[in-house]
């Protein structure tokens, strides 16, 4: 059986995971052990963390070995991706990402390359099931993510973009989750409120995702969900509301985030994600700003369909104090509103968004053919089935909300 094309149905259920993770004050200094075995490795580290003690204790060790460094700052692109490649001259026996998503997905692409000899499109369409090279070995992963977002270290799936086209270079494969994943608030104390919160949110779409999808769910994905989904939320009250910013808030959203790319690599993104991914190419929003602009819009299409799965969410988030006053799904989604105004990223998504209306015509088309397009979310997955008329709504709607006043 391949794990690779084997997807959740209503007969049939799998849940796969095959790294290890750990989380704590500290366990990031555990990696510095790991990689004592190895002779050659490649750290992609964040630029932000590109002078910290962690990194040096790591060329420490390989001082008298082969260590190639890449400092990332800002998007990967799937280009650097292959500069770096050659550069090493021959894969590394390790590969270590030290940052975010772009650092995770950098690193997982250099492990890609050297399995499949490509970066575009493996595990999707015609390359699904596709076979590793012959000869091809596989370097070990160590990630050590500094954000709580996407949970990129633990996903299966991989985002690079096309220096020239901007176009997404992406795929998924089990083979890029990280072997080693560790967790450590102490990297997220930086971190700033507003940064914080569009991570969170980030995560808090991945499980909400992994929750309503109509078949390819499961009872693992369901519990990941159950239990991420407060800890997000509970760890985003205290860090905004409360300004309380201690170990135990940055590990509830580490922990967050990590079952969030667990959860999501079990099932697949819906069309929150494909319109947010179509505006990201619009737009200088952030991922999460993105999905923000969609997310009351495409939770009440299908709102009445979900009621199961909305009693389940509450009664769970009801057992914190924080949320015990909480009724219905849209209290969750009038949280994160509030949330976003009050760190300030609901006027930075408005500002951007009512940028597009110069060329209102060709970003609606965009962005509607970009969730049309995915025919196994909107006919299959999705908890109602999407017409065209819905996807319109749901991308008129959504720009209205955010400043675009006279859609076509």
């Amino acid at each position: 059986m391949n794990i690779e094309t084997f997807f959740n149905n209503d007969e049939a259920k799998r849940f796969y995971f095959p790294g290890r993770i750990f989380i704590g004050p500290g366990v990031s200094n555990n990696a510095l052990e790991l990689i004592s075995e190895y002779e050659s490795i490649a750290v992609v580290v964040d630029r932000v963390f590109s002078d910290s003690e962690l990194l040096s204790e790591i060329k420490q060790k390989f001082s008298n070995k082969q260590c190639n460094v890449w400092v990332i700052d800002g998007a990967p692109f799937a280009q650097d991706v292959m500069t770096f490649i050659e550069r090493m001259g021959s894969m590394p026996q390790v590969v270590i990402s030290f940052g975010g998503g772009s650092a995770a997905d950098f690193a997982k692409s250099i492990i890609l390359y050297e399995l499949f000899g490509a970066l575009e499109g493996v595990g999707v369409g015609k390359k699904l099931g596709m076979a590793k090279r012959v000869g091809s070995m596989r370097p070990t992963y160590i990630a050590i993510p500094t954000t709580a977002g996407s949970g990129a270290e633990s996903s299966r799936y991989y985002v690079t973009y096309d220096k020239t086209t901007h176009g997404k270079v992406y795929g998924k494969t089990w083979e890029i989750v990280a072997d080693w994943i560790f967790l450590d608030p102490l990297f997220l104390s930086a971190m700033p409120p507003a940064a914080l919160v569009g991570c969170a949110f980030d995560a808090f779409i991945h499980l909400f995702e992994t929750l309503v999808a109509k078949h390819e769910s499961s009872m693992f994905g369901e519990m990941f969900s159950l239990s991420g989904i407060p800890k997000i939320m509970n760890a985003i009250h205290f860090a905004v509301t409360k300004d309380q910013r201690d170990e135990s808030v940055h590990e509830e959203l580490l922990y967050g985030a990590s079952l969030a790319g667990v959860a999501i690599s079990n099932v697949r993104t819906g069309s929150i994600h494909e319109a947010a991914g179509a505006l990201l190419e619009l737009t200088t929003l952030s991922h999460a700003e993105t999905l923000f602009v969609f997310f009351r819009g495409a939770i009440e299409q299908y709102l009445e369909k979900i009621s199961h799965l909305e009693k389940s969410l509450i009664a769970q988030l009801r057992l914190l104090p924080e949320f015990e006053n909480f009724r219905t799904m849209q209290d969750i989604i009038s949280w994160w509103e509030m949330i976003f105004q009050q760190v300030g990223l609901d006027k930075k998504i408005r500002e951007a968004v009512k940028l597009i209306e110069s060329d209102l015509e060709n970003a609606r088309r965009h962005i509607f053919n970009r969730v049309y397009s995915d025919k196994v979310w909107i006919t299959k997955e999705s908890p109602i089935t999407l017409t065209e008329k819905d996807i319109w709504h749901l991308v008129d709607n959504s720009l209205h909300r955010f400043g675009i006043k006279n859609n076509i």
